[in-house]
């Protein structure tokens, strides 16, 4: 029991980290110490079924917990301060990044690696511009509304790409999500249509739990798939895939303030028409909220050192007690 309620509250951590994009839930695995148990029990479910079940349930139940609260107060953000919301992320963001550059230490930087992080940026970067040369084109938001059949499976390859929080140390599948636009669409929707349902009107109720079945369908298969390739690249191409990870990091940093979601947002802030499917309303004017952005991102950046740093005192002591 002990040990179920621990893995619980690891599993909150790692639902909280899940859903910030900039922050990675793996590395909040890590620091719970339940990283290893968790690719241990997904690479032998089948060998050690009981044990696998034991040890994923209580997590899977803690990150739901934890996931719920944050989609609220994220529905919330976006429409009253995107800007200062996607501050917090790049704070976070840049904070974690010591997480990944210590572990290619005094590997040398020889020009192919050197390539691999230029395209590594140039890859995310291009995926945060046809975010918004697409955004208007393909309306997410108004896809959700109505969420044609060909969506649901669409939502699968989706899902296996958030899953990369779960399975890579300092990469956030969540901040994937944002930059091709479907991190709003998804939390918009899940609450929206929760909160009808607690009203009592569940004309949305197969669409709500279709779009989130197909979503933890391919967040399961991304689980198993990437944790297997991560396994491989990292035993035969160490540096070469840190490196990479390394520029996307770089990329999102930038993206972050250039994708669908907060280029309307600065649309906004210009009284620039905006389509009708989305709705923006902020708080502040867009000074007072550029100057809370900067304080934020200092702030953000500080606490996700902070975690950073927790999380190689973990190693360390980890490291002590097999030696």
């Amino acid at each position: 029991m002990n040990k179920w309620f621990k893995r619980f509250f690891a599993g909150m951590g790692i639902g909280t980290g899940a859903a910030i994009p900039g922050v990675s839930g793996a590395a909040i695995a890590v620091i719970f110490n339940v990283y290893q148990d968790i690719i241990t029990a997904v690479n032998n479910f089948r060998k050690k079924f009981g044990w696998s079940i034991k040890v994923l349930i209580p997590i899977f139940l803690g990150i739901v917990c934890a996931v719920i609260p944050c989609i609220i107060i994220f529905h919330l953000a976006f429409k009253y301060c995107m800007f200062a919301l996607i501050c917090i992320f790049v704070g976070f963001l840049i904070g974690s990044f010591p997480g990944i550059t210590k572990e290619v230490k005094g590997v040398q930087v020889t020009n192919k690696l050197k390539v691999i992080v230029i395209i590594g940026i140039i890859f995310v970067i291009c995926l945060g511009i046809a975010s918004v040369l697409l955004g208007n084109i393909l309306d997410l938001q108004g896809l959700f509304d109505e969420m044609p059949w060909w969506l649901y499976l669409v939502l699968i390859p989706v899902g296996v790409l958030a899953a990369v929080a779960l399975t890579v140390p300092g990469l956030s599948g969540s901040l994937i999500l944002l930059i091709l636009g479907f991190y709003r669409p998804l939390v918009d929707h899940c609450t929206g249509w929760a909160k009808a349902l607690f009203k009592g009107d569940a004309s949305h109720l197969l669409q709500l739990f279709g779009m989130l079945g197909c979503f933890a369908i391919g967040c399961l298969i991304g689980v198993v798939l990437v944790s297997k390739i991560m396994s491989r690249l990292l035993e035969k191409h160490h540096d070469a895939t840190f490196f990479a990870i390394i520029g996307f990091i770089l990329g999102s940093i930038v993206v972050l303030f250039v994708n669908y979601d907060i280029v309307n947002y600065y649309k906004f802030w210009l009284s620039q028409p905006l389509p009708a499917s989305v709705i923006i309303d902020p708080i502040l004017p867009w000074w007072a909220e550029i100057l809370l952005g900067v304080v934020l991102i200092g702030g953000c950046a500080f606490a996700s050192f902070k975690l950073v740093k927790a999380e190689d005192k973990q190693k360390e002591e980890a490291k002590k007690v097999s030696d």
